[in-house]
């Protein structure tokens, strides 16, 4: 399943309609923000959980995290919030991500703005 979820995503939407995502670990993608929306994709592509790493407000017309996880418990998928911004303790944030895996299902979809603070925060807990 990841080796085709792998095909499905990792080369951008191209107008198709897929989510854009790197994979960062076996069962482990990061991607840049989501929309409600996006929850019914990243089911279909496989997702079983989301992690949402980015702060509500940052930007205007930001979906919040209430919206995007109201979405997700409607598709049947995991969700944590664990927001990424200025001052975050990575210590605390990184245990409350490493509890989260511990009983996620796999594979799990990890957002921010850009996907790059939901790398760090991987990294934090893997290395």
């Amino acid at each position: 399943m990841i080796s085709s979820l792998l095909q499905k995503i990792s080369g951008g939407d191209g107008g198709n309609g897929q989510l854009e995502a790197r994979q960062i670990a076996e069962d482990y993608w990061v991607a840049g923000q989501l929309s409600p929306e996006d929850m019914k994709t990243a089911r279909e592509q496989g997702f079983r959980s989301i992690v949402c790493n980015r702060p509500d407000d940052e930007e205007a017309n930001q979906p919040t995290y209430l919206e995007v996880s109201g979405a997700a418990e409607e598709q049947g998928l995991e969700h944590v919030y664990i927001p990424i911004g200025t001052g975050t303790d990575f210590e605390e944030a990184g245990q409350e991500l490493a509890d989260f895996l511990a009983q996620a299902p796999r594979p799990v979809l990890a957002y921010c703005r850009s996907g790059n603070r939901s790398t760090v925060l991987w990294n934090a807990i893997n290395t």
